[in-house]
Formats: C-alpha cells, structure tokens, sequence
C-alpha cells in the first residue's frame, strides 16, 4: 500500500510535549475502536428548526469517519456513535481500546470534551479531520496520536503500527492521495433513518485561490476525483441499503474540474434511468457553473435539485482583495438567474468584514439577497482559519487574535478588523433580522420559485405516504397555528398549492422552503440577539475605544 509513498509521514515537533520519545503499548490484532463524530453546536447549516418537525435527528452523517471505518483492518471491531443523536456513555469508552474522533473546527467544544473523557478512563485517543490537519501542535496536547492530511494510501500502516507498539504521536502525510483508492464508505454502521441525506465525494481540493479558504491548504488547488464508475458502485450500496432520499456530493467544489464533474453527470444520469430517479443530488459549486451550460444541463439531467454558491459579497473591491477573483468575471446577478432558470435551485454563503467593507455593506448584501431572491442566504462575519493565506498576513499584520475562541461566523473575528468591531457585529444583526422577517423571506421563497425552471428530468424524492402526512400535520400546527409567521406560512403554501400542485418538483421545494421557516426564522433572529449582546459587552469595555483605534489606523 505504501509502496508508491516516499516517506509518507512526517512527524510535527511540539514545544509542549515531546512528542518524538512518545512510547505507546501495542494494541493488538483485535482493536475494538469508538468512531465519535462530535456535536456541532447550532448553525445555519444544521437545519435544527427543520428537524424539529421530522422523525430524523441529523441532515447529514460522518463520512469521513466512514471512510476511515473502510480502512481499518478486518480485524478490528468497529462502533460509531454520531452525538449529533446520541450519547457517549462511560460503558462505550470502557469497551474502546482506542477512541478515534474526526472533527471540524466547529465541534471544538464537544471535540474537546470527548478527549477528556476518553483519557480520563485511560482510552488511547486518535484525532484526525479537518482541525487536526489546521492546528495539530494544539491537539497533540490533547490527543495520543493526531493524523494530517488524507489517510487512504497510509492508514494501513498506521494501523499495523498502533497494533504492534510502533505508532507516533503525530502523523502528517503530504502527499494527496489518488482518489481511487478511497474505499467504499462503511454505510452499514450508520443508522441511516436519522439522516435527512446522505452523502458521497466525488472530488476533493479547488484550483481557486480565496485568501480566507483552507480548503485549497488543506486539500490543495489540484482537483482529484473519483473515476465514475466508483461513486456509481457507492449510490448503488446505498440504493441496496434501502436509501430513497437525498444525497449531498459534499466537494467543496463539485465543478473544480469541470471536465471529470461533466463526465460523472454523464454517467450518473445514465444511472438514473437504470434506477427510475429515486435519489436526488445537490452539491457545492463555484458561480462560474453560471457559464459551463453543457455541465449544467448534465447537472439537471442526473437530478441535482440545487446548488450552493459561495458568492460571499457584491463588493468588487472585496473580491478582489480577498483574491476570490472568479466571481469578478461576470455579473453575479445575471449569473445566479442562469443557473436557477437552467434549472438547480440556488442557495448561497455571504460574509461582512472584508478590509474594504465599510458602514454600507450590510444594506448592499441585504439588496443583492434580496435582487437574486436567494432564500437560504447563510450570512457571516470574516474569519481567519489556521493554515489560510488570511491567517498568514493577520499575523504578518500584528492583527492576529492569537487567543480567539471562535468557531463560527457569529464570533467576533480572530483578527483586528478594520470596520470597528460593534459596527460589524450589529451590522451583522441588522443583516440577518433584515433577510430573515417573514415577509422578506416568503418573498424571496415566492421569487426563487417563480423563476426557478425545473426540467422533465428532475424527480424529488418520493418518500412514503405516512411519512409526509406526519411531517405535514407537524408542519401545520407548530408552523401553521404555534408560530408568529402563522398567517405569511399559510399565505404562501395556499399560493404553492394553486400554481405548482401538479408539478411535482416545484411543490417539494416549496415545501422544503416552508419547513425551512422554522430554522431560518427562528436562528436568525437568536444570532441577532447575540450579536447584539456581543456589542453590548464591547461597548461597556475598552475594548470598544481599541477596536475603533483599529479601525481608523488601519483605514489610514
């Protein structure tokens, strides 16, 4: 397996603990290992408000973890517990002889807790995902043995390692694996009746080079993919396991490389006609799919439904500072009404807090969302992630936060920001308040949907008939009669039902629209209110005067 790897892994010095003497006691032929995906705490994308009204707990499962799941050996005995709806109890740690976590940066805090206490009950710990492979000289403090990088052309000697006492503390693997050899995910430890979707990869890495992205860090800026015919042989394990509902292609950039994401829909729309479309897709894109219309149409012929876009501002001055220099090459407006009206539905990341953005940005992002009626707008402030090109010049700049705590785009920013800090944050809250009244949300929903052109090749997921009518009665008194958008939920499902009740795509997303209320209504105006009191707190600190001095200094 290592054969075509020179020199696969190279050890990270640490300053707090000496990693390179590390001895660990071998761990047997027979691991029995603890897969943990941590919570995240709530967000925009965890659809909390959503999956209060149907019988699933999560959107989406650990498929990184269950990937990792398909490298381990035969051997091993393997569990996975997703906290996301379930616990973590003593008596699972007990059985582990090694506990293997992957998270993201946004789990930090239940991350965090899960190490603790699987060495507090002397468990060997394992960390690896995207915050190992962004601040891995930290979690060394933290863990026994911490992976960088991408394990498929190594972890069966990692494995062989931790089973014979000869693994490190660190792991860090340069090179990027040849994505076909990443294995088949282990869909069967899943229990998959409490995901809305479930999801494959089919590329990983960007060829952009976004100053605030560490995806292209992490991943880098070449392409790889899947041959087809792999992820094919993925959507038939899961069509056997019984799925029937959405998949979500989680590349960071579905159309990175274009050609191979063309040849893909080729192939997978050729399988759903094999398959008589029982799965829809949706992914994450770049604008520029805005002008590739034979991807697009491949795109809606293999069922995608919709598409995220990182459009993150209308500030040309932003775009360019930040080196996001693709969507400088068209008009974002008319880009996003061609990829809706050819046929996948549009959402989108927005973010405030650029170095040029001033005092009129939030009314500029608030007219854009509202001028290209995208309805799931999921608005946030700057940050700086590890390993990012942003990061480097903070730091270079004397700006970096080094002791920030911030997880999420509703934190203060881990750096010193040119706008004054309270100005960004309420201007912030102004923002989500403003894109997420229920006049202004059902109208942009009503808008999205008029223009959106759905083709004959597009199928929603038919879910069972019991299934819907519960979620629709559940829908229907905590939308239609507890809440206080009761009369704009009624107003907008009687209008759907009248124009779209005999074209089935566009009455699911309508549908889909309509639960979402209940999140997006209900989060924003709690991230307002947050802000809010995060600007509260300045202001009554010295904070406030520092920040302001920032602010002009950096201004000039």
């Amino acid at each position: 397996m290592l054969a075509s790897v020179k020199d696969p892994f190279q050890q990270i010095s640490s300053s707090t603990n000496d990693i390179s003497t590390k001895r660990f006691e071998p761990l047997g032929k027979e691991v029995k290992a603890l897969m943990v995906w941590p919570r995240f705490p709530p967000s925009f994308w965890g659809f909390e408000g959503v999956l209060e009204m149907v019988p699933e707990k999560s959107v989406m499962p650990p498929l990184g973890l269950i990937t990792v799941a398909a490298l381990c050996p035969s051997s091993w005995s393997i569990r996975l517990l997703d906290l996301s709806f379930e616990e973590l109890r003593e008596e699972d740690l007990l059985w582990a002889d090694l506990v293997m976590v992957s998270s993201m940066q946004a789990q930090r805090a239940d991350t965090l807790d899960v190490l603790s206490r699987a060495r507090g009950l002397g468990r060997r710990t394992f960390i690896g995902g995207p915050w190992a492979s962004s601040e891995p000289e930290f979690l060394t403090t933290q863990a026994d043995h911490v992976f960088v990088g991408e394990a498929e052309e190594v972890f069966g000697e990692i494995a062989h390692q931790l089973e014979h006492g000869a693994a490190q503390a660190v792991y860090k693997v340069i090179d990027k694996p040849d994505m076909s050899v990443s294995p088949m995910p282990r869909f069967d430890l899943l229990h998959m009746n409490q995901y809305t979707s479930m999801s494959v990869q089919f590329s990983r890495g960007c060829p952009f080079q976004c100053e605030f992205c560490d995806i292209i860090t992490i991943y880098g800026r070449r392409p790889r993919a899947k041959p087809p015919e792999k992820l094919i042989a993925e959507l038939d394990a899961l069509l056997a396991l019984g799925w029937r509902n959405e998949v979500f292609i989680v590349d960071d950039n579905f159309i990175g490389n274009h050609k191979l994401a063309l040849q893909l829909t080729h192939s997978l729309a050729t399988w759903q006609e094999r398959n008589k479309r029982v799965i829809s897709f949706y992914t994450e894109a770049s604008i520029d799919l805005a002008d590739k219309p034979e991807l697009l149409a491949s795109m809606v012929e293999a069922n995608f439904m919709y598409v995220f876009l990182g459009i993150e501002t209308p500030s040309a001055e932003a775009l360019k500072g930040s080196s996001k220099f693709q969507n400088l090459r068209g008009d974002l407006v008319t880009q996003v009404s061609k990829i809706r009206e050819s046929g996948l539905w549009v959402l989108a990341g927005f973010i405030v807090g650029f170095d040029s953005d001033d005092e009129t940005i939030f009314e500029r992002q608030l007219q854009f969302i509202d001028k290209t009626a995208i309805t799931w707008a999921m608005a946030g402030v700057l940050q700086a992630p590890p390993t990012t090109a942003l990061f480097d010049r903070m730091k270079r700049e004397g700006r970096l936060i080094e002791d920030s705590t911030a997880t999420t785009n509703f934190s203060a920013p881990n750096f010193k920001t040119v706008l004054p800090l309270p100005i960004l944050l309420r201007g912030l809250s102004t923002l989500l308040k403003g894109l997420y009244t229920p006049a202004n949300y059902f109208g942009r929903a009503m808008r999205s949907l008029e223009s959106w052109q759905p083709r004959p090749a597009q199928k929603p997921p038919e879910l069972p008939l019991l299934y819907n009518l519960r979620v629709f009665v559940q829908s229907m008194w905590q939308q239609g009669v507890c809440s206080n958008y009761r009369l704009a939920y009624w107003r907008f499902l009687l209008t759907a039902i009248r124009r779209w009740a005999l074209q089935p795509a566009k009455m699911w997303l309508a549908f889909m629209v309509l639960l979402s209320a209940n999140h997006f209504l209900k989060y924003a105006r709690e991230v307002a209110e947050d802000l809010e009191e995060q600007c509260q707190a300045l202001e009554d600190s010295k904070l406030y005067s520092q920040t302001l001095a920032v602010g002009v200094e950096s201004r000039g």
